[in-house]
């Protein structure tokens, strides 16, 4: 159903119009006082002024316990101790029995040396020509040719091919590390 737009301008100002009459409508019902709005009502069991006049000219003032301020405060018990957000240590306390040596306590708190990672690798395969063996490796998604004496990715270095491993050197630590290929 299309409106003409006369229609619907009209419409809409009557509309207005009437929300306007509304909001002032409600505006004059409001005639209760800023200084009796906060204040409680008693009971329904003590006498109750008739009229509404009486009512606003006399507002109820009923008194309100104290705060105890006291019970507000915190305890020093459960006061944070030092910084919430302060570095943190979550090491165990070391034990109380026996007491080490400073050379033997030392030796306890050194870390192991630097071990290579695993081997990345995967064994797929040889070709063995006159005196040249070749291995083919994988990494990850990469195929790899290589013969022993070759770097692959400057971190391992082809050191021997035998028939049951291929050696490689981990290059930064210099440890040698074997990948088992068995009988093929």
């Amino acid at each position: 159903m299309r409106m003409s737009p006369k229609l619907r301008i009209g419409l809409l100002i009557g509309g207005l119009g009437l929300t306007l009459g509304a909001v002032r409508w409600v505006d004059t019902l409001t005639d209760v006082p800023e200084a009796s709005a906060g204040a409680v009502a008693e009971p329904a069991a003590r006498a109750r002024p008739a009229t509404r006049a009486a009512a606003v000219e006399a507002p109820v003032a009923i008194e309100q316990p104290a705060l105890d301020l006291k019970k507000l405060k915190r305890s020093p018990a459960l006061d944070p101790e030092g910084d919430p957000f302060g570095p943190r240590s979550f090491r165990p306390a070391p034990p109380k029995g026996k007491m080490l040596s400073a050379a033997a306590a030392a030796q306890a708190a050194a870390p192991p040396p630097p071990q290579a990672p695993p081997l990345p690798f995967a064994y797929i395969g040889r070709l063995s020509e006159d005196r040249d063996t070749t291995v083919f490796l994988a990494l990850g998604d990469r195929n790899l040719v290589v013969k022993p004496g070759d770097t692959i990715d400057n971190t391992y270095k082809l050191e021997e091919i035998s028939d049951s491993a291929v050696v490689l050197t981990y290059l930064p630590l210099g440890q040698r590390q074997a990948l088992p290929i068995g009988e093929q």
